[in-house]
């Protein structure tokens, strides 16, 4: 898992040269599922960090694992999701209406999609989120 999250990071610093992109410390850790579809997913939360935060403000990448899954983060230091939002948020084309978003670009179907690909691996996904301090969104797939 190590490899494929430098992989995408690497190749989301070639184009979100605003934002630092940090990956934590990941170990090698090989798991069975599609490389394509889960890199989709990592690229969909990191690229989502960096347009929901102001220029300058970091993102975070990260993982953990257990003896059964591997977790990974995407943390960042953005406008944040409220609660009655975080439900919704992996929703087909939901997305969040406030002053901060209306002049971003977005059909609101990669969180959407994500979700569907990490489900379809029988892992979840999820966010932890507090209004104007940032999200910090998991998913975790089985070993």
């Amino acid at each position: 898992m190590g490899g494929l999250l430098r992989e995408v990071v690497d190749e989301i610093k070639l184009t979100a040269s605003t934002h630092p992109v940090v990956l934590g410390n990941c170990p090698f850790l090989e798991i069975a599922a599609d490389r394509d579809k889960i890199s989709s997913v990592i690229s969909n939360l990191v690229s989502n960090a960096v347009k929901y935060s102001d220029k300058g403000k970091t993102v975070t990448v990260s993982c953990s694992f257990s003896p059964v899954s591997v977790t990974v983060s995407v943390k960042d230091e953005g406008m944040g999701i409220a609660p009655e939002d975080t439900d919704k948020i992996f929703d087909r084309y939901y997305r969040v209406k406030t002053e901060h978003t209306q002049h971003i670009a977005g059909f609101g179907i990669g969180l959407y999609l994500s979700a569907q690909i990490v489900q379809l691996h029988g892992g979840r996904i999820w966010v932890e989120s507090e209004t104007g301090k940032g999200s910090t969104f998991y998913f975790s797939l089985p070993i």
